[in-house]
């Protein structure tokens, strides 16, 4: 019935004293906050601090640990039935669902159970339906753009035409559906790249090449700006023809300096791709790889930048995101696969003949990007991304 140990719980009786001194003994900052817990992720386990009330129980209440189930129902049913009782009801938040009761013996016994393990990753695959990572950035850029806090609004106002109808059923509470740190990092980044896109643009660099488009709108929202530059956009087949029809049954023209171009980076070869569509190798040429590296396995992102370096001139430039650590997708066919350490990035990248012009931290984009007319941070990013802009200097 048992899978593993998930997750632990500590009760505090101070949050916030007790998240920095987890924060400096696990050398890293929590996966979620909220008034009332905090949790870190440590290896493949959950280490969650709640609020406790004061004055704390000395008993083991204190202190829960969670077993992951595979049916959260049965193997609960499973425990009643065998003498077990209940002692905190069944909770869901997110994709998590917990519960717990107390044994015959007295000893507590949590179990949980996260949702997108019983459905087939397969089927959730990009080679199966669209990128449901490219919805939910979707989504946040929709909820961005109508953001009351007017200093971080979004900008992509047409974002929410690529959103299903489940999303806009649940637009009204979407921020309670976005952990916090993830809706400001993705409101940052899109800040981030819009500049570098609108600024090639206003330089007239002959070519913008983006590496997985997704439901990427910068083409439509800047159409005024594009004057001669040619625009590729590159991604995989369901993902563009989904964005291609939704463009075409809302009237929204594509202009004529773009082209799409069907690609797996997995397995295609990524020059070819672009080759038939008409990019010109001795171009200057901007390349944007958004929200893709993650992804990717280290053999992809290498043939990637490889192709980088082989095939577009000296000064070409490249703007790009990664993880620097370790962790777990929200959605199980699109697993996380490439992380690498801030200290390793400027290195790798040389491999590639790339060299880092900005290297942009978690701490950097708060205060580029989400920090209000009174100083104040709206919302507190993970320091788990960062976003390279570089040249090809050989």
């Amino acid at each position: 019935m048992f899978n593993s140990l998930k997750s632990v719980d500590y009760q505090v009786a101070d949050l916030a004293k007790a998240c920095q001194w987890y924060c400096d003994i696990l050398g890293t900052q929590p996966l979620f906050e909220t008034p009332f817990a905090t949790t870190f992720k440590v290896g493949d386990c959950f280490l969650t601090l709640s609020q406790g009330k004061k004055p704390l129980p000395a008993s083991t209440e204190r202190t829960s640990s969670f077993w992951e189930v595979d049916d959260i129902d049965v193997a609960y049913r499973r425990l009643i039935d065998a003498g077990a009782t209940p002692n905190l009801a069944v909770t869901s938040v997110e994709r998590i669902t917990f519960v717990r009761v107390i044994d015959p013996f007295g000893n507590l016994i949590g179990i949980t159970h996260t949702t997108y393990t019983m459905m087939d990753a397969k089927k959730q695959s990009v080679d199966n339906q669209p990128s449901q990572t490219a919805m939910m950035v979707t989504f946040c850029r929709a909820l961005a753009a109508k953001d009351d806090r007017k200093a971080i609004r979004g900008p992509d106002r047409l974002a929410e035409l690529f959103l299903t109808d489940d999303d806009r059923n649940h637009f009204s509470d979407g921020r309670s559906r976005i952990p916090s740190w993830l809706y400001g990092y993705l409101i940052s980044r899109t800040v981030f790249f819009d500049d570098k896109f609108r600024d090639a643009l206003s330089k007239d660099i002959p070519q913008i090449v983006f590496l997985g488009a997704g439901y990427d709108t910068r083409v439509y929202r800047y159409r005024d700006l594009l004057r001669n530059t040619r625009i590729f956009e590159l991604d995989i087949d369901s993902t563009q023809k989904r964005k291609r029809a939704i463009l075409n049954n809302s009237n929204i023209e594509i202009p004529p300096q773009v082209s799409y171009v069907t690609i797996d980076f997995r397995v295609d070869d990524l020059h070819d791709a672009m080759k038939k569509a008409g990019f010109n190798d001795s171009t200057e040429t901007l390349f944007i790889w958004e929200g893709v590296t993650y992804y990717l396995s280290d053999e992809a992102t290498g043939n990637t930048l490889s192709c980088i370096r082989e095939h577009a001139p000296h000064g070409s430039t490249i703007c790009f995101d990664y993880l620097t650590q370790k962790f777990e997708s929200a959605n199980p066919g699109e697993p996380c696969r490439f992380w690498i350490s801030p200290n390793e990035i400027e290195p790798f990248l040389a491999k590639y003949g790339i060299k880092i012009i900005e290297h942009v931290d978690s701490k950097e984009l708060e205060r580029r990007s989400l920090t209000l007319a009174d100083g104040s941070l709206a919302e507190k990013l993970l320091p788990i991304f960062r976003i390279v802009y570089g040249a090809l200097s050989v």
